[in-house]
């Protein structure tokens, strides 16, 4: 395939109603001719068939399904027109109607099995390469078995009555969790209540959330105002409110959309031969089944209850201090990140409102650009890319040694109606290679949703920038990409793996000597106080079992719903999993499950989290102890795991960065439970 096939540009032409529709539509024609091509080679003989006609044209028709599909997801949920988003919806589930024909496709499937098994002793070169040119490499071999699993995956081997129930399954999943995420973006609830009740929080928050002239406040559940206000605001039956609505987002709509999810994965599973969803879910994953990832969720779950509740015992103290123990001696989730401020202000002497004034956006995302040039070798410029909205950004991202583009970069920062209310990186396109052998550079979005900078500098909590630094790891992932393969181009790699340079880059937010290139005051320009640095990393510790409890309740929450039988009760088990992981009480009559838009596109894949966690803390320690900004360890990890993509077994990626297969001793450490 030439790159002539689509534009240069990936947005240009999107931006309409035509023209998102134009998108999908050509990157679907595209797709189809190459699989005519390869159903073509029915007629020939073994000897005939090369890879370049068989799996080379498949993998090209993932690329063009990429450039069906990539731009209208994002755009679904990221333009300003609703026509534009709604004119985007209906892209995804004709390309999974696509690929759901395409994996039953018998006279395909015998093609590649056909080549798969054949002589192919006259197209053998270097058996190390990873050149597409030297079949078979050990990147051939990984790609037929990985497809050829997938075609059993989708039902090939089902008889002719179920993989038509097949496949009216796939499009009712399709539609259902379209619509579960295009509640969760379209439905923010709010508050109204009076400007004193605004007290505790920021100058600057306070400042963006004028009197209306009904004389009352509105205060959304949009992050940039819910976070700020369950942390800081001393009028605890107001944050309580708001958390209870926040917590019911959707749920009249969503809960039934839950039940009906649920009840077609079981249904799909079983017509695939498998025990559960969860089961089928995790088959390709590094945990490879549901009773391993019980096994390491319990593993962590059990050393950290007694943790737990030892800092639950610091928490009860201070909201006894502050009337905040219910009468029946509990306290209330909502008030979880308002006293763990305040433990922190007291014990560690940590002010977050003042350790705000200290990352001012657009410096943070100047140093994250600073920290990435540094440690590999690139450069971000402005681009003349188009873009869907006038405050989205577009940077070209350089080779600083050669000069060379190596991909483009998008930056969605702010939240507006209608927009992905999370922090996420979209993919646009993945890099791959034409025929004759020149990379086609990847796109990828960050999309966020940051306070927006105005009169008053846009301020971030060392959360926000923490969470930058981890959706640029996957920006870093998607755009050194050099598989040869576009079918294991950057994050197309195991989903219980994907996590480990996001979360891995997290650390970086945590260094001294990282946060010096950037963190400045906003008004006085002076760095980090050694002190208020102290605090920030000496209260990390704190609240640590707290947080990872409520990790491994999500991840245990996703596994419940996906290893049970259809008709359960999705609120009864979210309250019973709850007094499990958690000391503090539920809010009652919230649905936390109809918020959780994870259980749409990470099903029964949410312990990956914690999985991939877990091996990130393991590779961090060659950082450790020779540097976090050593360009020649990110070298290093660059080539043995951001330029891989999936197209080496993931287990073999971190053994090779590390010299040794991994373990979870540094993780255990890290959470001092070892």
């Amino acid at each position: 395939m030439y790159m002539e096939d689509f534009p240069i540009d990936p947005i240009l032409d999107s931006m309409t109603v035509q023209g998102i529709g134009e998108c999908c539509d050509r990157g679907l024609k595209r797709a189809k001719k190459l699989v005519d091509e390869i159903r073509s080679l029915a007629s020939k003989t073994d000897q005939e068939l090369t890879w370049d006609a068989t799996f080379g044209a498949f993998d090209e028709v993932s690329r063009s399904l990429q450039e069906a599909c990539f731009v209208p997801a994002l755009l679904a949920v990221a333009h300003p027109d609703s026509a534009v988003r709604d004119a985007a919806m209906p892209c995804e589930a004709k390309v999974d109607a696509f690929v759901t024909q395409l994996y039953m496709d018998k006279d395909v499937f015998e093609v590649l099995k056909r080549y798969a098994n054949g002589d192919r002793r006259s197209e053998i070169g270097d058996p190390s390469a990873s050149d597409l040119r030297s079949p078979f490499s050990d990147l051939h071999s990984r790609f037929i078995e990985h497809t050829l699993r997938d075609y059993r995956r989708n039902g090939l081997d089902v008889p002719e009555e179920k993989q038509k129930r097949l496949s009216e399954l796939n499009k009712e999943l399709t539609k259902i969790g379209q619509n579960f995420e295009r509640n969760l973006a379209e439905t923010t609830l709010s508050i109204s209540i009076q400007p004193d009740q605004l007290y505790g929080l920021p100058e600057s928050y306070v400042a963006s959330h004028s009197v209306g002239e009904d004389g009352m406040v509105a205060i959304t559940t949009n992050y940039p105002d819910l976070i700020p206000f369950m942390t800081y605001a001393n009028d605890r039956n107001a944050a309580m409110e708001l958390y209870r609505l926040s917590q019911c987002r959707a749920a009249e709509q969503n809960l039934p959309l839950l039940d009906s999810l649920l009840k077609l994965r079981y249904e799909k599973a079983k017509l695939l031969g498998y025990e559960t969803w969860a089961d089928y879910v995790l088959e390709p994953r590094m945990a490879k089944n549901a009773k391993s990832v019980q096994a390491f969720l319990n593993d962590l779950h059990t050393a950290l209850i007694s943790k737990r509740e030892m800092e639950f015992g610091t928490f009860k103290e201070e909201a006894k201090s502050l009337n905040l123990i219910q009468p029946d001696g509990s306290i209330r989730a909502s008030d979880a990140s308002y006293l763990e401020d305040r433990i922190c202000k007291k014990q560690f002497a940590l002010d977050t409102q003042e350790l705000k004034n200290y990352f001012e956006l657009n410096r943070v995302r100047e140093g994250i650009f600073m920290i990435a040039s540094e440690l590999y070798g690139i450069a971000f410029t402005p681009s003349s890319m188009s873009v869907w909205h006038k405050d989205v950004q577009s940077h070209d991202v350089m080779d600083v040694s050669t000069g060379n583009l190596i991909g483009h970069l998008y930056m969605d920062l702010y939240p507006r109606e209608g927009k992905f209310k999370h922090a996420a990186m979209f993919g646009l396109r993945n890099a791959a290679y034409s025929s004759d052998g020149s990379r086609i550079v990847p796109h990828a979005a960050l999309v966020c949703n940051f306070p927006k900078p105005g009169d008053a500098p846009a301020l971030l909590s060392h959360d926000e920038v923490t969470t930058f630094f981890h959706e640029f790891g996957h920006v870093l992932h998607k755009l050194l990409s050099e598989s040869r393969l576009v079918s294991f181009a950057g994050t197309n790699c195991a989903r219980d793996f994907v996590e480990v340079p996001s979360q891995m880059f997290e650390e970086w937010a945590w260094q001294r000597e990282v946060l010096d290139r950037f963190a400045v005051h906003a008004e006085t320009g002076m760095a980090i106080p050694d002190d208020l640095f102290a605090a920030m990393v000496t209260a990390r510790t704190f609240g640590l079992a707290t947080f990872t409890e409520r990790q491994l309740f999500l991840a245990a929450l996703d596994q419940t719903y996906h290893t049970s039988e259809p008709g359960i009760d999705t609120t009864k088990i979210v309250n019973t999993l709850h007094t499990q992981y958690s000391s503090f009480s539920r809010i009652p009559d919230t649905f936390f499950q109809a918020t959780f838009g994870h259980l749409v596109n990470y099903d029964a894949a949410y312990y990956g989290y914690q999985w991939a966690l877990s091996i990130a803390k393991d590779v961090l320690t060659r950082f450790e102890s020779e540097g976090y900004m050593s360009d020649e360890t990110a070298a290093e990890f660059r080539a043995s795991i951001l330029c891989k993509g999936g197209s080496q077994d993931e287990a073999e990626q971190a053994a090779a960065f590390l010299g040794r297969p991994t373990n979870a001793e540094a993780y255990k450490k890290f959470l001092g439970i070892n």
